[in-house]
């Protein structure tokens, strides 16, 4: 069998000049991998309201220009030396395999990384198979969602996931949870992750009606409304025992908007409130534990660097689904920055740009 052809000497970039932008497409030298890295021709860019916060904010840019995007999925190029497999079991990875992977080394000052350009290097920690059960476009919004529903679960409230025993957290699961932005990406990992672990675990979410049935058949035993006035005391009756939960996962920043939702808190227990990190403050009361979740505490977990790895095996196994539909919203890369802002307005689904 012939061997790959090279990757050519140059590469495209869409890179952000700017805060609040405008992009411009560069070429640049091809990057050759390091002993521990793989180079990705990217097939497939996932778009998320981080790329909007950097360009607008410059969130975790530390100069200008920057590539953003933090995910995506395409064809392996060339392989570091040192990279045999990605995880136990694995065939050994070639150029022209299909893979997906966490690009976020664009978001911070790292060497790697960087979803908005033609051809990427990830470290191979951050990289896996494509299941064979789901398209390119698909796999391209797996890695973020999962890891920030597991930093939030397992590093974060301390819940073990069976599923993952190589992160094995010192903890327990709660007795009940709440779910709020249950139809985002990762509320909806969440929902599936704990409900896989714990199927008698009450789950409750929110998010618009329309979403409901997708979170009910992923795992959730309550989805109410976050619309509906009543929504506090919804969730309290639908708690068990209207007691309240145990603890609360915020994958959404709604409690800046929806203040009162720490009555849903069980007044006898954990009371913790857990919150992605986004970039709106949310406050909580007194006697709440507040801690912050973020997708990066993957690098220092115990056992994060074989988190990405193991989503083909979940998702080949059926332990894990895609969480949310997949839309294609673009075309190239010169397409995308027209695109970007339509993450704004999504609602229970992802959206991508193919190259």
């Amino acid at each position: 069998m012939s061997s790959a052809p090279p990757p050519p000497p140059t590469t495209a970039q869409l890179q952000c000049t700017q805060l609040g932008g405008p992009f411009q497409t560069v070429p640049v030298p091809t990057p050759t991998p390091a002993p521990d890295e793989i180079l990705i021709r990217q097939r497939v860019i996932a778009l998320n309201l981080i790329d909007l916060k950097q360009r607008d904010l410059g969130i975790l840019v530390p100069s200008w220009p920057r590539v953003l995007g933090i995910e995506g999925a395409g064809v392996v190029e060339a392989v570091g030396s040192a990279v045999s497999s990605l995880a136990p079991g694995d065939p050994v990875l070639r150029p022209g395999d299909e893979v997906l992977a966490w690009e976020g080394g664009g978001a911070a000052a790292v060497a790697w990384g960087g979803a908005f350009q033609e051809r990427v290097l990830v470290p191979a920690r951050f990289v896996a198979r494509r299941p064979r059960n789901v398209s390119l476009v698909e796999a391209a919004s797996l890695p973020i969602a999962f890891v920030t529903a597991v930093c939030g679960l397992v590093h974060t409230l301390r819940i073990p996931l069976p599923s993952l025993p190589f992160l094995s957290p010192a903890g327990s699961a709660p007795s009940s949870i709440l779910i709020l932005g249950g139809s985002s990406a990762t509320g909806a990992a969440a929902i599936q992750l704990l409900h896989a672990a714990y199927p008698s675990l009450p789950i409750l979410a929110t998010s618009s009606p329309a979403h409901h049935p997708r979170l009910l058949a992923l795992g959730a035993s309550s989805v109410l409304d976050y619309h509906s006035p009543s929504v506090v005391a919804d969730l309290q009756a639908a708690s068990p025992r209207a007691a309240g939960v145990d603890a609360i996962l915020d994958c959404v920043s709604a409690g800046a908007s929806q203040t009162d939702v720490c009555e849903v808190l069980d007044p006898e227990g954990g009371r913790r409130y857990a919150a992605v990190l986004t970039g709106v403050p949310v406050p909580v009361p007194a006697g709440v534990t507040k801690l912050d979740v973020n997708a990066w505490d993957v690098v220092g977990m115990r056992g994060g660097g074989e988190l990405i790895p193991a989503l083909t095996r979940l998702v080949e196994g059926g332990e894990y689904r895609v969480p949310l539909p997949v839309r294609v919203v673009g075309r190239g890369l010169e397409e995308l920055p027209g695109v970007l802002d339509q993450v704004r307005g999504v609602s229970g689904e992802k959206v991508v740009v193919v190259l």
